[in-house]
């Protein structure tokens, strides 16, 4: 089962720098490929329990061309959330 398994802290920080650095959707393939590069290479069960985390927190979203980085925490863009017109 998916939420069995464990994930190092270390594993989770990588994987959201990968994505955040990328600012492109990327394949699980491709984010298992460049963890290897880095000398933290993990399971593809623990890639799919960090992404899924970050999926339900809202912070990363996954598509028809796979995952992307969504969380901005713009000074400007929070403002504009603040004071910005509601429907």
């Amino acid at each position: 089962m998916l939420e069995s398994v464990d994930v190092n802290l270390s594993t989770a920080e990588l994987v959201q720098s990968l994505l955040e650095e990328a600012g492109i959707p990327v394949s699980r393939n491709w984010l298992l490929e460049r963890l290897k590069h880095s000398g933290h290479s993990t399971t593809r069960s623990r890639l799919n329990r960090a992404l899924s985390h970050y999926f339900k927190l809202g912070l990363a979203v996954e598509g028809s061309k796979g995952v992307q980085w969504t969380h901005n925490s713009s000074p400007e863009l929070l403002l504009a959330i603040a004071k910005g017109k509601r429907l």
